[in-house]
């Protein structure tokens, strides 16, 4: 088989886990003229036109990807389940509250998040940009590819998760607090039925009874 530019373009546009500027991709076929190069990723994209995967420029760079319509049929073949439970409650925290600063994050996840932040980085899934001291992370197209749903649908879902914990939480809360109050009426009741019992307790005796 001839290797041409062409075959390696799309190669290496295979490969990559993030988009590729046209200098990057030069340096890869060993030419200089940008021009080239960039004629050359037209001239894929037109290829890939009628294909499941499509080539497609941004502002960060060059990149191939399956075709939104088709990634509800393909995405749970995605191999995401390699990440670690701390990678991914870094990046979940990233998804619902992006921009979100770097501080935030090691204040949640404590300092092993810098290791997480850095493989999530290298996976091309988010960005950080700086910020006085600190840094503020996003997601990255990539992240959609990934994961084959838009990013706003996943936040939704972080979000109604979010909520239902929350009211689970209330609920546990409200049920602790039910038997304290239960035995509170039970002293206050005995009390008055008890001349007795008029008198008030110490409190360890009233702490002791409510334990």
């Amino acid at each position: 088989m001839i290797m041409t530019h062409e075959k390696v373009l799309e190669a290496a546009l295979f490969m990559t886990s993030r988009p590729l500027m046209l200098d990057e991709l030069g340096k890869i076929l060993g030419v200089n003229s940008l021009g080239y190069v960039k004629e050359l990723l037209e001239k894929l994209q037109k290829d890939y036109a009628e294909r499941g995967m499509e080539i497609v420029s941004g502002p960060s760079g060059w990149f191939m990807q399956v075709r939104p319509q088709l990634l509800k049929k393909v995405a749970h073949l995605t191999p995401y389940s390699d990440m670690t439970e701390g990678c991914k409650r870094a990046l979940a925290l990233i998804a619902y509250k992006e921009p979100i600063q770097q501080s935030e994050i090691i204040k949640i996840q404590g300092n092993k998040a810098y290791s997480y932040l850095k493989i999530l980085q290298k996976r091309n899934l988010v960005r950080a940009e700086k910020k006085g001291r600190t840094k503020l992370f996003r997601l990255t197209q990539e992240f959609e590819r990934y994961f084959g749903e838009e990013k706003e649908r996943i936040k939704e879902r972080l979000e109604s998760s979010q909520k239902a914990d929350s009211r689970r939480n209330q609920k546990k809360e409200a049920a602790a607090m039910e038997p304290a109050a239960e035995k509170k009426e039970a002293i206050h009741e005995q009390g008055k039925a008890s001349p007795e019992t008029e008198k008030p307790k110490r409190k360890s005796d009233i702490d002791n009874i409510l334990l």
